[in-house]
């Protein structure tokens, strides 16, 4: 829970890690939005802003000394790892034939460019993914809109 840093001053110290102070501070938001079903709503707030005060305090220690923020979300990788091996998990597991798989295909393909293009088209999607018009992709199985 604690990280090394190294601050102005070039002084080498600890603090705690800033993913987990954000952690503590969105739980004791937490606490505070649910005082009132504790039986002392108001011991619960102060405790609770006390406690959002202080995680707050050793985030800002901690970008203090240099420490980088933590990533939230999901990277553009994690996400096409994921959405790709969902493919791989329902196309392993179920007999599909040539057609369900190239559709399950290029809904994976068009996933990911939504992903890295939001409101991009079919046809920018089947031009990106496959180097071919539409039509081209929508005439494979007799596949038309």
């Amino acid at each position: 829970m604690e990280v090394w840093g190294v601050a102005a001053d070039g002084t080498l110290s600890t603090t705690t890690d800033p993913a987990h102070s954000l952690d503590c501070l969105m739980e004791a938001i937490e606490d505070f939005l649910t005082a009132d079903e504790c039986p002392n709503a108001e011991y619960a707030r102060l405790d609770s802003m006390r406690n959002a005060t202080e995680s707050l305090a050793a985030y800002i220690d901690a970008r203090r000394l240099g420490i980088k923020r933590p990533e939230f979300g999901y990277t553009e990788e994690s996400v096409r790892t994921a959405v790709n091996a969902g493919a791989d998990m329902v196309l392993g597991a179920i007999s599909l034939g040539e057609p369900e798989e190239d559709a399950i295909n290029l809904v994976v393909n068009a996933a990911i460019t939504s992903l890295t293009n939001p409101g991009a088209s079919f046809a920018e999607m089947v031009e990106e993914n496959y180097g071919e018009d539409a039509e081209e992709v929508r005439s494979w199985w007799g596949w038309s809109k």
